[in-house]
C-alpha cells in the first residue's frame, strides 16, 4: 500500500508541470490572437483577460487527457531510470499492479474534468460569447439568449415559425402556426405579434393576432382576437433554440436539445453524435494513457523530451480519429454511437493486444 501511495504522489509533479505549461501556452496564444481587436476602441485589456478567464475552463478540461498521458509515462520512465521499476518487479510487483495507482489518479482526474464540464465550463462559455461579441468584436443586436427564424414542426401537419425566441424569457415574437391538409395545402393559420408562455397555467398564449382558415385558393376568412391559447404546449425549458455550438452544451442540454428536436421531427444525429463523444470522455483519457503507458517501459533512461515527443504523438493520433468520427457522424453518414464510442474501441481493443503482446 505504501508503494501505491509513493507512485501516485510521484505522477502529480509532471501532471501539473505538462497541465501549466500547455494551457499556458494555448491562454497566452488565444491572448495574443485577439490582441488586434484593441484598437477597435471598445475592447480593452480587462475585457481580454476577462475573457481568458471564461474560456479557461474549457481548454483546461482539453488540456487533461495529454497531461494524464505525460504525468503516466514520466512517472514510469523516471521510476525505471532510477532502478525502481526493476526493483519492484523483482520484489513481485506485476507492471499491471504498478499501473493501478497511475490509473486510480487519472481516474481521479478525468471525474473532475466531468464535472467542470458539466456544470462550469457551458455557463462560463456563454459569458465569453457575450464578452467577445459585445466588447472584442462588437456584432449589432447581440444577445445569446434570442434565436431568429425558429421553425418547429409540432404535429404531422402543423408548423410553428417565430422571428425570434427567447427561450430564458419564454417569448416569441412574430409567431405564425400553419396548418397542413393531407395534400399539404394550408388549412388554417394563426399569427400573433408575441406568444408567451404561462407558467401557472402550463400554456402558451398568442398576443394581437389573426386566425385565418382556408376554405379555398380563393376564399378565406379571419378573425381578430387579442389572446388565445397556442396550439403548443411544449415548456420552454423542454425545448432547445439556444446558439450555443453542441460541442459547448452539457450533456443534461444535449439530452434536452435531442428530445425536442426528436419531438419535433427534426434531425437530431449531430446533436446524438456529441452526446456520444461526451459520454465517452472519461474512457478516452484512461485508453490513452493505458496505450501510452508501456512505451515507457522499453525507455532505459529518462528524458523528458521524449516523454512529451510520444505524449504529443498518442494525443493527436487519438484527437485526429476522434474529430474525423464525430464529424462523420455530424453529417449523418455514421450511427451517432458508433461515431462517438468508435475510436474507444478501436484504440481500446489495441490497448489489448499491446499488453498481450507485451507480456504485462
Amino acid at each position: 500500500m505504501r508503494l501505491y501511495h509513493y507512485i501516485a504522489h510521484k505522477f502529480w509533479g509532471p501532471f501539473f508541470f505538462a497541465l501549466g505549461i500547455f494551457t499556458t501556452l494555448v491562454v497566452l496564444g488565444d491572448i495574443f490572437e485577439k490582441l488586434k481587436n484593441l484598437s477597435n476602441g471598445t475592447t480593452t485589456v480587462w475585457d481580454l483577460l476577462t475573457y481568458s478567464a471564461c474560456t479557461f475552463p474549457n481548454w483546461l478540461t482539453t488540456i487533461m487527457p495529454v497531461a494524464c498521458l505525460l504525468g503516466a509515462i514520466s512517472v514510469i520512465s523516471e521510476m525505471i531510470a532510477n532502478g525502481e521499476w526493476t526493483a519492484c518487479v523483482a520484489g513481485g510487483f506485476a507492471p499491471k499492479d504498478l499501473f493501478k495507482p497511475i490509473i486510480v489518479c487519472i481516474l481521479g482526474v478525468v471525474g473532475i474534468t466531468m464535472l467542470v464540464q458539466e456544470f462550469i465550463v457551458p455557463s462560463l462559455n456563454l459569458k465569453a460569447d457575450e464578452i467577445y461579441y459585445t466588447r472584442i468584436k462588437p456584432s449589432a443586436g447581440f444577445n445569446p439568449n434570442v434565436e431568429n427564424d425558429v421553425v418547429i414542426k409540432i404535429s404531422p401537419t402543423q408548423m410553428l415559425y417565430a422571428k425570434a425566441v427567447d427561450i430564458s424569457k419564454g417569448v416569441m415574437q412574430h409567431v405564425s402556426f400553419d396548418t397542413y391538409n393531407d395534400n399539404w395545402d394550408i388549412s388554417s393559420q394563426l399569427i400573433a405579434q408575441e406568444m408567451t408562455w404561462d407558467p401557472q397555467a402550463k400554456h402558451w398564449l398568442l398576443k394581437d393576432g389573426i386566425e385565418r382558415t382556408f376554405l379555398s385558393d380563393m376564399d378565406t376568412t379571419e378573425e381578430s382576437f387579442q389572446e388565445k391559447v397556442a396550439p403548443f404546449t411544449t415548456a420552454p425549458n423542454r425545448m432547445a433554440v439556444s446558439k450555443a455550438e453542441d460541442k459547448l452544451l452539457s450533456v443534461r442540454d444535449l439530452t434536452t436539445k435531442i428530445n425536442f428536436y426528436r419531438h419535433s421531427g427534426l434531425a437530431h444525429y449531430a446533436a446524438e453524435t456529441n452526446r456520444q463523444a461526451k459520454l465517452a470522455t472519461p474512457f478516452v483519457t484512461v485508453i490513452m494513457c493505458l496505450l501510452g503507458m508501456p512505451f515507457a517501459i522499453s525507455t532505459r533512461r529518462k528524458s523528458k523530451i521524449l516523454n512529451i515527443i510520444l505524449s504529443l504523438v498518442i494525443a493527436f493520433a487519438f484527437w485526429w480519429l476522434i474529430s474525423m468520427s464525430t464529424s462523420i457522424g455530424q453529417n449523418g453518414y455514421i450511427n451517432p454511437f458508433l461515431a462517438g464510442w468508435g475510436p474507444v474501441f478501436l484504440f481500446g481493443a489495441a490497448v489489448f493486444f499491446e499488453f498481450r503482446w507485451m507480456k504485462l
